[in-house]
Parts: C-alpha cells; sequence; structure tokens
C-alpha cells in the first residue's frame, strides 16, 4: 500500500519548438523523397493518344481562330500542368515541393530559434 508521491517524480523534458519544427522538417523530406522514389519506380510512361490530337496543327489553328493567341498560350500551360500530376513528372513534382515545404519548415524553426530583438 504505497501511493506514488508526484514530488519524485521524474521531470519529463519537452522539446522546444523549434526543434519541434526542425523534426518535422526532417520528416517531411525524409517521408516526400521516399513516395518521390515509390512514385518513380512504379509510374508508367504511356503517352496519351490525346495528346497527339491536341498537338495537331489544326488543333492549335483551330484554337487560335476561335480564342486567340491568348487561348493557345492558355492551353499549352493547362497541358503543363495537368502533365505535372502524371507518370514520372509526378515525382519530380513531389520531391520538389517535399524539399520546399522542408525548407519552410527549417526556416519557420530557424526563426523561431533567434532570439527577438526589442521584445
Amino acid at each position: 500500500m504505497t501511493e506514488e508521491n508526484p514530488k519524485h517524480e521524474p521531470a519529463k523534458r519537452r522539446l522546444s519548438r523549434h526543434v519541434v519544427a526542425y523534426y518535422c522538417s526532417a520528416a517531411i523530406l525524409l517521408v516526400g523523397l521516399v513516395a518521390a522514389v515509390l512514385v518513380y519506380i512504379l509510374a508508367d510512361e504511356d503517352p496519351d493518344d490525346a495528346a497527339e490530337i491536341v498537338n495537331a496543327r489544326m488543333y492549335q489553328h483551330n484554337l487560335e481562330v476561335i480564342g486567340g493567341k491568348f487561348a493557345v498560350y492558355l492551353d499549352e500551360f493547362n497541358r503543363w500542368f495537368a502533365g505535372l500530376w502524371h507518370g514520372k513528372t509526378l515525382a519530380y513534382t513531389i520531391g520538389v515541393l517535399a524539399i520546399a515545404l522542408a525548407l519552410v519548415c527549417f526556416w519557420i524553426g530557424d526563426m523561431m530559434s533567434r532570439p527577438r530583438d526589442g521584445a
């Protein structure tokens, strides 16, 4: 019948916020790069038949006649952006986004570790 005394419990050590941000940065980078490698290995690079139609000169001409040069440029941008989310380019997109997000988390942790001026 012993009662535990809370005065003698070991103090739990809490990590400071900037260290947590550093760990989050490392975790995001690791998970993102592993996911990018897996996507790259498992992705198929099949050219679509629709891509051949879109690149046809007649399609480009009709699009320019109907919507002007801006419609052609907007269509090219739309196809480029949609291509980022398929096949092996998805792996590169995931890798770049993981690196960018990890850098942002690392920067936030760095900002939190610095002493505040004038506070």
